[in-house]
């Protein structure tokens, strides 16, 4: 005999856009556009939990072998880091209307794609210091004297300090 379906609706906040899962501790993260804030779901009752973010959070990420979630906030150009086991942030400065963000558990790096800026901040998740990729071109001649210039393109990183704790 097959297990039954069921369903329940969980009240989030304001323009819920965006959702991720962490399976080692069964907590769901909702990004709420709307509100400015994140609600927390504990999946083995569906109470919720609250946590405050940037401005206009749009994505969220889990790291489930550090408890860390984070939330590109696309109006305040950071990204919120929530500790899974207190629900206590910190704030990372990232580029310009940060759009999508991304975790490689294996590494503990955080990769947030800036669609501002056009470029990728990346967080270094145990220290929560950035590095920032971005394009630039560099002109060369092509081989014949009378071609065009054509333009390459060559990746930089440029590091700054690390976050800010709430």
């Amino acid at each position: 005999m097959a297990a039954a379906n069921t369903t329940a609706t969980v009240t989030a906040g304001t323009t819920p856009i965006a959702v991720a899962v962490n399976p080692m501790t069964n907590k769901i993260y909702v990004a709420n556009n709307g509100s400015n804030d994140v609600t927390v779901i504990d999946g083995s009752n569906n109470t919720t939990a609250t946590v405050a973010t940037g401005t206009n959070p749009i994505a969220v990420a889990v790291n489930p072998g550090t408890n860390k979630i984070y939330v590109a906030n696309n109006g305040s150009a950071n990204v919120t880091v929530i500790d899974g086991s207190s629900n206590t942030t910190a704030t990372v400065t990232a580029g310009t209307n940060p759009i999508a963000v991304s975790v490689n558990p294996m590494t503990n790096k955080i990769y947030v794609a800036n669609n501002g800026s056009n470029d990728v901040t990346v967080i270094d998740g145990s220290s929560n210091t950035t590095a920032t990729v971005r394009r630039e071109p560099i002109r060369s001649r092509s081989r014949s004297t009378r071609g065009p210039t054509r333009s390459t393109w060559r990746t930089t990183a440029a590091t700054t300090a690390a976050a800010t704790s709430r």
